[in-house]
């Protein structure tokens, strides 16, 4: 029977598309798992999905030839159909390699939907050749060759949208991956029914016992079997892509994570700025990106430790808080301001195109910061020190540039705080030595290496020595002679003065309480103290200790204090004076003149002396304006019932100066430089000093009782008197 028109049952044309449609979404969605994995898995996937689709397609095309006159029985040579499906394997794997990587140019895909097209039609036509009970194939030339343009031109299809459904890094909806295997499976189909509708052929008898295998097992088989195949792989790929959404998901996690613990590594944990090392990342970038200037400021906040210390560290957190608010108020949005250390921040300004532009922005934040702070019940002020370097004129690298930043600031410091510097050549080998100097300040601390000199006090009635002033010395064997004034702010800086200070104290009430016992004289020694000193919290317990360690009597020891020191934090000043003097301990403001006292806080504050300073009394003799100052001072500390000690007198004019005016005591190179203890002890062994007086009590008039009342919260009875080194 020659047969040139077929005849088809709807149902298993039905099922013919359906199973390629099922092959189409399978190979999308396999496409897209072998372009989103590596290695290995990448082959698997490619090899897995090149079987599914493969068999998909074979058995598509068996089961259409099942739907091909449904009365008819075929048989089919096993060798050319496993041909076939070899073919239909081969065509799906290079469907999927050439989705796999790379772009999808114009003549990659002509070339790979030629090579594929040519597949399909190769499974399907040596399919064709696989029936036994047929004779004499033959076809019509031109629906053949329409037959392998629609091949060639559904696996262009295919191709393109396996590869624009499935981008690197991201897949489509499952919506549009359904609606293109439709297109696909269209396209598959078309293909084959136009080549079924290309071949004639005669029919022979078939017998059930010929070889082969029959149309009805092979298609109802195979097509289960494939359905089977395709489903199992496209269950796989779903639970596959379930578990990269999973594996996306945790990505984007550790991603937050990462980020947020970047921003921790890059970020001050209290003020929220970028750190130090945020800010050497931007330096960084600056330099490469070659900008032609910018500046780099270094900000310090003066005496930040003494309010630390002094208020508590919350309020020093909340002082560090509102600096930094005030840092980036003053700045603008395109300068990085960071925190580098405690109270030191630092700023990197853009587009700084000359000086003036820095000088500008570093008064604003000089001014900005210098205003108080309310930080809950307190109003707390402190100053700036701020250094500034410029690229490229100061330094062509971050750590050149950080580095002037940092010496410029200290060189402020020196010039008094509360202003800014520009760097100059001459500040690195300050920076240097001022590095050392903290260095070996602190190992000469820890191994015992400062020691002290002292400077006697004399009475100006008799000449006799009526105490020391204890007076920190300091010979480094790198640094040479070093002085207190390079000491002292340094120290203060670094968090050296409070042991610092510790030292001096047991080391002069060690060595007054030795030549009370050698000699049976009390000697009264005076000590300096800071505001960092005065500020602790363990500054009260530090006396006692030094007094109880020594054996010295507390009226022996006399602290003396400078005005700035006491105006700081009055409030605290005043507690622990009072503490001080209930304990016996002499009280005297130091340097008076040169602060910022307010006379009104200085009436309440329970001082015993008062100590006119040296700059005062260079100029008693020929100039008016400095006698002048120190007459008034003397006035003001008589009526005040302070003790008067007169600082620098250095010849007899100056002297019977302060003797006209009725002055206790002075000091001076009159008398005696200050001197190494062994010198002083041969010293007072010339009977200098005045031992009778020292046992005897200091009568202090008081004409208002109610000074008293204010310092002691009691009623006023009078300020009970001590026992002194003085008549």
């Amino acid at each position: 029977m020659d047969h040139s028109l077929a005849s088809y049952n709807p149902a298993l044309v039905a099922l013919s598309l359906g199973i390629a449609a099922i092959a189409s979404l399978t190979a999308l969605d396999l496409a897209g798992r072998v372009r989103a994995s590596q290695g290995l898995a990448r082959h698997l996937w490619l090899a897995g999905g090149a079987f599914a689709m493969g068999t998909g397609i074979w058995s598509m095309h068996f089961v259409g030839m099942l739907a091909m006159d449904p009365d008819s029985h075929f048989a089919y040579g096993i060798p050319l159909t496993l041909a076939s499906l070899l073919a239909s394997l081969l065509a799906s794997a290079l469907a999927l390699a050439t989705v796999q990587s790379g772009h999808l140019t114009g003549p990659r895909l002509a070339v790979g939907a030629l090579i594929m097209g040519s597949g399909v039609c190769l499974m399907h036509y040596i399919g064709m050749e696989a029936m036994l009970s047929v004779d004499s194939l033959r076809y019509r030339p031109d629906l053949f060759a329409l037959s392998v343009v629609i091949a060639v031109l559904a696996s262009a299809v295919a191709l393109s949208l396996a590869f624009r459904l499935n981008p690197v890094g991201g897949r489509s909806p499952l919506w549009q991956r359904g609606l293109a295997s439709l297109v696909m499976a269209a396209g598959i189909s078309g293909m084959h029914y136009t080549g079924m509708a290309a071949t004639s052929y005669r029919t022979l008898s078939y017998s059930a016992s010929a070889p082969g295998i029959g149309t009805d097992q092979l298609a109802i088989v195979v097509a289960l079997i494939a359905t089977c195949i395709m489903l199992a792989a496209l269950m796989m790929s779903i639970y596959d892509a379930h578990l990269s959404s999973r594996n996306a998901q945790l990505a984007r996690s550790l991603q937050q994570a990462n980020q947020e613990l970047k921003d921790l590594v890059h970020h001050d944990v209290l003020t929220q700025l970028p750190n130090r090392l945020k800010l050497e990342e931007h330096l960084d970038e600056l330099l490469e990106d070659n900008i032609d200037t910018f500046a780099v400021f270094f900000v310090d906040l003066d005496r930040f430790k003494q309010v630390n210390d002094g208020l508590g560290h919350h309020v020093g957190d909340e002082l560090i808080k509102g600096a930094a608010r005030r840092l980036q108020m003053a700045v603008r949005d395109s300068d990085l301001v960071a925190r580098v250390g405690g109270d030191e921040f630092m700023v990197v300004t853009h587009q700084v195109a000359r000086r003036g532009d820095a000088e500008a922005l570093a008064q604003r934040i000089v001014s900005s910061l210098d205003k108080p702070f309310q930080i809950g019940n307190s109003m707390v002020k402190v100053s700036t020190s701020l250094g500034i370097s410029l690229y490229p004129d100061h330094g062509r690298s971050k750590h050149a540039l950080m580095v002037h930043a940092d010496a410029a600031m200290y060189r402020a410091k020196q010039q008094g705080r509360n202003n800014f510097q520009f760097f100059a050549l001459d500040m690195t080998s300050e920076a240097d030595r001022r590095s050392t100097l903290e260095r070996r300040l602190t190992q000469a601390i820890e191994e015992d290496r400062l020691s002290l000199a002292y400077q006697p006090k004399i009475r100006v009635d008799s000449g006799e020595v009526s105490g020391v002033e204890a007076l920190l010395r300091w010979h480094d064997e790198e640094l040479g002679q070093v002085t207190p004034d390079e000491i002292i702010p340094v120290a203060e800086d670094c968090g050296l003065i409070l042991p610092l200070g510790a030292w001096v104290l047991r080391t002069a009430c060690r060595f007054s309480s030795e030549w009370l016992k050698e000699s049976g004289e009390p000697l009264p020694v005076a000590v300096n103290i800071s505001a960092i000193q005065l500020n602790h919290r363990g500054f009260v317990a530090t006396i006692e200790a030094a007094l109880a360690e020594s054996e010295l009597p507390p009226h022996l020891l006399e602290l003396e204090l400078t005005e700035s020191t006491l105006v700081q934090n009055p409030d605290r000043a005043l507690e622990v004076l009072s503490t001080l003097r209930n304990m016996g301990v002499l009280l005297s403001i130091d340097d008076f003149g040169t602060g910022y006292s307010n006379l009104t806080q200085l009436k309440y504050l329970p001082v015993d002396r008062l100590k006119i300073d040296r700059t005062f009394m260079q100029g008693v003799v020929d100039c008016e304006q400095d006698a002048a100052i120190v007459q008034a001072v003397i006035s003001l500390a008589r009526c005040l019932g302070l003790h008067i000690i007169a600082e620098g007198v250095e010849n007899e004019e100056q002297l019977a100066f302060i003797r006209q005016l009725q002055g206790h005591e002075y000091q001076g190179y009159l008398f005696s430089k200050p001197v190494p203890a062994e010198e002083l002890k041969a010293l007072l062994a010339k009977g200098h000093l005045v031992a009778a007086a020292a046992a005897e009590p200091r009568h202090v008039p008081r004409d208002t009782p109610v000074r008293e009342a204010r310092l002691s919260g009691l009623e006023p009875e009078g300020r009970p008197s001590h026992p002194t080194g003085i008549a």
